[in-house]
């Protein structure tokens, strides 16, 4: 029975990897060749043919807006103690702000409570505060990126609402850098988006980090993760079969029947499977290299070792074959027969031989 199931094992496994309808192949993954400058995923219901790769050129990433403001002496005070009031002007409306300066305040302390208030809002505008050695700024940013549909093509602006001249003396109403889209291309085909997240056929998700000197080489490519599960059994159900043979005890001739068929496979075969990241070892079983075998399921070459109709697959079908019908012509066995001398019918029990097989869910 053993033989029989890693027989068969063997042969399914292979039947998997030969078949460019198994989900193998057909449950794909996104590789970049330079994830530092654009990553992504596909959907998880993704469907449909994809392309074999595609060719991405970022030219800009989409920016957001940023008013920076006077870089002040930390622990100076160059506001008035007294109250002063502003506005921000964003997407959403206009909001106004009051802030009190008390006499104790340095500039840094006027920069944090600022930080404070606008951040406390909830806006689509962020503000921080920026320090660099003595000296500090507070620096507010759109929250979106890309231009926006408004007629100064801004997201926010900022307005003083006396004549106090608080927020000259801060300067967060200078846009120091305006919001811009990115700006690539698909396949020398030219685009441009809000965001620095595209999604093309709401199937391919693209996220972009960095411009590049060059093109960007999207791919797909079999999820390993399901190939190397597949290997997994395959490597299983051969050392299985292996073991099986019983090597050290070759006198018996159903175990060297059956180490010649196994054996056999990968003699005739051991180069490519070795390329391929299947090591032989000097026992004839089989370990794994995982690098090479990942690397041979990215490129392919996994698949056309196993493909339908490969010599690989013919021999491995042939003997597992043979195994999975007469399992019994591989174990050492002794066949007892009690016959009946007054009849001259034949050794009614040569069925028995057999007895066990013919129950199970293989048959």
């Amino acid at each position: 029975i053993n033989i029989k199931e890693a027989a068969l094992t063997l042969k399914d496994v292979t039947d998997s990897f030969a078949s460019e309808t198994s989900e193998l192949y057909s449950k794909k993954l996104l590789h970049s060749d330079n994830d530092e400058a654009i990553s992504g995923t596909l959907g998880k219901e993704y469907s449909g043919q994809l392309p074999d790769s595609l060719s991405i050129t970022l030219n800009q990433l989409a920016s957001e807006q940023i008013n920076t403001g006077n870089y002040m002496r930390s622990n100076g005070r160059s506001f008035t103690p007294g109250t002063y009031s502003f506005s921000i002007s964003t997407l959403q409306g206009i909001s106004r702000f009051s802030v009190t300066v008390d006499s104790d305040d340095t500039n840094r302390d006027v920069q944090s409570k600022l930080m404070q208030y606008i951040n406390n809002r909830s806006l689509d505008v962020t503000a921080s505060v920026i320090t660099e050695g003595d000296n500090s700024t507070l620096m507010l940013s759109s929250t979106d990126t890309g231009v926006p549909a408004t007629d100064d093509g801004l997201y926010f602006s900022v307005t003083e609402n006396d004549k106090k001249n608080f927020i000259d003396i801060l300067g967060i109403d200078i846009v120091t850098k305006e919001p811009a889209n990115s700006v690539f291309y698909i396949n020398d085909e030219l685009h441009t988006a809000n965001s620095n997240h595209i999604s093309i056929n709401q199937t391919i998700e693209l996220d972009f980090h960095n411009t590049a000197a060059t093109p960007v080489t999207i791919s797909f490519v079999p999820d390993s993760d399901i190939a190397m599960q597949q290997i997994d059994m395959f490597v299983d159900a051969y050392n299985s079969l292996i073991e099986l043979s019983d090597i050290e005890e070759q006198t018996n001739v159903g175990s060297r029947n059956l180490f010649k068929d196994i054996s056999g496979i990968v003699n005739n075969h051991r180069d490519e499977l070795e390329s391929a990241g299947l090591i032989i070892n000097n026992d004839n079983s089989i370990k794994k290299d995982d690098t090479l075998l990942i690397e041979s399921i990215k490129n392919g070459s996994l698949s056309t070792l196993f493909k339908d109709m490969s010599s690989l697959h013919s021999d491995i079908e042939s003997a597992t074959n043979r195994m999975a019908l007469d399992p019994m012509a591989y174990i050492n066995k002794l066949l007892v027969t009690y016959p009946n001398t007054n009849n001259k019918f034949n050794a009614a029990y040569n069925q028995s031989l057999y007895s066990g097989l013919m129950f199970n869910n293989y048959v």
